[in-house]
């Protein structure tokens, strides 16, 4: 268990129904470190592991690289770069990918859930090991396309192979029973099983405007999986703009030491 008042916080969770998502290692995959994960996937000869461009950190030797511009335009309505890289290894051998922003990464076998197929929030995509590959799927909903945080056109990823996602802060999953519900900040969703129900709750103008939280609550209806990140890429660009924001003077950005001793902050 977790010492101490984070012992406590972890059984608020577990009695909630949520799991932290923990470092795993699979057959043909490891994944470690506590932030800005390393996932090391072992290849063997003819084998392929299709990747976002930016991800590779390390490989063995006899490992090619190349370039699919497959389902480009799935990919790009999805929220990923047009080309992938597909890496085949010519001989056995591993190779290191990273998060291309300070993340987790979330290994989904597709062959294990429903249709073979998984919603994410746009990005969330990082690599796939065998015939698991990123698409788009489409909310013809006007109501949640507009206010549910996801858009109009959401990422997915489809196929029998293991999905490795990318996220942000700590990692939550909760399986909703059927017409169990749980209501989410928009930013905080990251991916969800196809038939789990996406709707959305008003929380009111006041909230939106003053408690800092959005207008309307995303909420989400089992039966099915959920996946939640508590600091994704979209919330920490959210953070530096705010920040950058404030520090801005009356004469532009500024960088450095303060000119005087005075102007520094105490």
């Amino acid at each position: 268990g977790y010492p101490g008042s984070c012992g406590i916080m972890a059984n608020y969770l577990e009695e909630a129904g949520f799991e932290i998502v923990q470092p795993v290692n699979g057959d043909k995959y490891d994944i470690v470190g506590a932030d800005s994960q390393i996932l090391t996937i072992k290849v063997g000869e003819g084998e392929k592991v299709q990747t976002e461009p930016g991800t590779m950190m390390m490989m063995s030797p006899g490992i090619k690289p190349s370039i699919t511009c497959e389902q480009a335009c799935g990919r790009c309505v999805g929220g990923e770069p047009c080309f992938n890289v597909i890496y085949t290894a010519e001989k056995p051998g591993f190779i290191g990918l990273t998060p291309n922003f300070m993340g987790k990464v979330i290994p989904v076998d597709l062959g294990m859930i429903q249709n073979n197929k998984l919603l994410s929030k746009d990005g969330a995509y990082m690599a796939g090991l065998g015939e698991a590959k990123p698409n788009f799927d489409l909310d013809c909903n006007p109501a949640t396309a507009c206010c549910g945080g996801q858009g109009c056109v959401r990422q997915s990823v489809e196929g029998t192979g293991v999905a490795f996602l990318a996220a942000g802060g700590h990692i939550l999953k909760k399986t909703l029973a059927d017409g169990e519900s749980v209501l989410i900040d928009p930013a905080g969703l990251m991916a969800w099983e196809e038939q789990v129900d996406l709707s959305i709750k008003f929380a009111g103008c006041c909230n939106a405007c003053c408690s800092g939280e959005s207008m309307f609550q995303t909420k989400m209806t089992g039966p099915g999986t959920v996946y939640l990140q508590t600091m994704g890429i979209e919330k920490f660009k959210n953070v530096l703009a705010n920040y950058a924001i404030q520090k801005r003077g009356g004469n532009g950005y500024r960088s450095g030491a303060p000119a005087a001793h005075e102007e520094m902050d105490r």
